[in-house]
């Protein structure tokens, strides 16, 4: 579906490297198949929470829900596995840098509160 914001062309190419990026971890940073790649790298890899959150709200106000859901869903279950650290390896799952991170919790309880809302529709 595209969105009436963008050309449907651009929308189907934005929506694809989005999905490219989805490890069963969550949304990668950069590509794992890139040589940029790096599973610590800070922003060169790691999935993080403001990146997720926002893109997972681009997806859904774009159309592309059930890319979204699938995005909510991995990051949801990652912090339930993993905690609330920083950011996360894109490949492990494993939580990175600090433990205990506000952001991260934040985003946890936005997208588990939408995601209970649409359910209960």
């Amino acid at each position: 579906m595209a969105s009436a914001e963008l050309p449907a062309d651009v929308h189907a190419t934005l929506t694809t490297s989005v999905a490219e990026h989805l490890t069963p971890a969550g949304l990668a940073t950069e590509l794992p198949s890139s040589p940029h790649y790096e599973a610590d790298g800070y922003w060169r890899g790691p999935v993080w929470a403001p990146a997720t959150i926002l893109i997972e709200d681009g997806l859904r106000r774009g159309g592309a829900v059930d890319l979204a859901d699938r995005v909510s869903a991995r990051f949801r279950a990652l912090c339930e596995k993993s905690g609330f650290a920083e950011n996360f390896d894109a490949l492990t799952g494993q939580g990175l840098r600090d433990r205990a991170y506000t952001w991260t919790a934040s985003a946890y309880l936005i997208l588990a509160a939408d995601s209970q809302t649409r359910r209960a529709r």
